[in-house]
């Protein structure tokens, strides 16, 4: 009588197969619908490509931070697949005469000329990433007909009022 409640059915391997197979197959289609959209993303915004390249002469003292992304102005969480522009990203921030210039950690540099900077600001955040108070830069800048936002977030909150100046009398300059 004991030895009868020890006793297992029998185990239902078609059944385990089956459920196996469908919530691989699940796997699949999830990842094969991410794909399809990260590259539909990619493809609105191509004819952005190919992105400006230059130098600048500092005209301050770079400053190590974070780059938070490019987005449509506007839009702070409607991020610009193109060209790695989306890619969040230890940098290095530059500004000059010239324009701006971002070195990003495994990401080809971003410059930013200084005849495509339409405006900038401190905000509070911007690509989906809060900082709270006026603790990023957000440069506004035309390219290929795209107003884009870019922020950058320095890693010592006076930097980013100093950098601010800067482009801020970039733009003076180009509209005098």
């Amino acid at each position: 009588m004991i030895a009868a409640a020890y006793e297992r059915p029998p185990d239902n391997w078609t059944g385990r197969i089956l459920f196996t197979a469908v919530v691989l197959a699940l796997f699949a289609l999830i990842v094969w619908a991410a794909r399809r959209a990260w590259k539909r993303r990619v493809a609105a915004h191509a004819d952005l490509l190919p992105l400006p390249a230059g130098t600048v002469t500092d005209a301050v003292a770079a400053s190590d931070g974070l780059y938070a992304g490019t987005t449509q102005s506007g839009e702070w969480q409607a991020r610009v697949y193109a060209g790695g522009l989306a890619n969040r990203a230890a940098a290095t921030l530059h500004t000059g005469p010239e324009g701006v210039r971002i070195e990003r950690d495994g990401s080809d540099p971003l410059f930013i000329p200084a005849a495509a900077i339409t405006a900038a600001r401190l905000d509070a955040g911007h690509a989906n990433k809060v900082v709270g108070g006026a603790g990023m830069l957000v440069i506004t800048w035309e390219q290929q007909g795209y107003l884009l936002d870019t922020g950058f977030r320095a890693d010592h909150r006076v930097d980013n009022a100093t950098h601010l100046r800067e482009i801020e009398k970039v733009i003076l300059e180009k509209t005098a």
